[in-house]
């Protein structure tokens, strides 16, 4: 059972923000609580005693993860999700898909829509076809799709970039960024786009690395960590 007075403004926020990735390293969730080494493991000591994230697991070389529990990350989504566990394969590309989130300045609820959430609202056979939805105030979103393959030919990338396509055209998103971070190049993937795509005139499409994103980050000035608003509204619009 959940102890709901040992969540304190700062361990909700957390809480939110690894439920909506399904979880994070610790590394990861310092960087997105802007926050140093020791800050962040005392605040996975208090999600931990609230009962609201399992045991640290070491999945793969570099830090543990901090999982929310099936009930915990229930109380937070307003739905009851199946329970993840950070696979290492999978793994990988959870970490590239937060790492890029941090980067893109976008760790507040109202910034970022996560697959998770999307798939919900939208349930269908597989995952979605991009990790997420970057939320520019006023603006249309981005679709933004994080690429881990090992391997991947032609002919699949170019399925693959056609099923985002068409997904964000119908999510009316105004551009696709496509953040490589593994076998693919971003010049593959834009060679790949231009032959296959269709011409859609109001969405374009962003190739880059993730390592050139998250250097780009580090030269901005860092977030104010207490200038944050509405950690515990929901996607679904409740609050508890």
């Amino acid at each position: 059972m959940i102890k709901y007075s040992n969540l304190t403004p700062r361990a909700c926020e957390a809480l939110v923000g690894l439920t909506e990735m399904r979880g994070m390293q610790l590394d990861v969730l310092a960087d997105f609580m802007n926050v140093g080494r020791t800050q962040v493991y005392d605040l996975a000591n208090r999600l931990l005693t609230a009962n609201t994230v399992n045991l640290l697991e070491m999945v793969q070389r570099g830090p543990k993860w901090v999982v929310p529990t099936r009930e915990a990350a229930g109380w937070v989504l307003g739905w009851r999700p199946g329970d993840w566990q950070p696979r290492p394969n999978f793994a990988t590309h959870c970490r590239a898909v937060a790492k890029t989130r941090v980067a893109l300045g976008a760790c507040a609820t109202g910034q970022w829509i996560s697959d998770r959430i999307m798939r919900h609202e939208h349930p269908g056979p597989g995952r979605y076809p991009y990790d997420g939805l970057l939320l520019r105030g006023d603006h249309r979103p981005v679709a933004v799709k994080v690429d881990t393959s090992r391997h991947l030919t032609g002919a699949e990338l170019a399925r693959r970039l056609n099923t985002v396509v068409r997904q964000a055209h119908h999510d009316e998103c105004a551009e696709i960024l496509y953040v490589c971070d593994g076998y693919l190049t971003p010049d593959y993937v834009a060679t790949v786009a231009r032959q296959t795509l269709p011409d859609i005139p109001d969405l374009a499409l962003r190739v880059t690395r993730l390592d050139k994103l998250t250097s780009i980050d580090r030269l901005r000035p860092r977030r104010d960590a207490h200038a944050r608003d509405g950690v515990r509204r929901r996607a679904t619009g409740a609050t508890h």
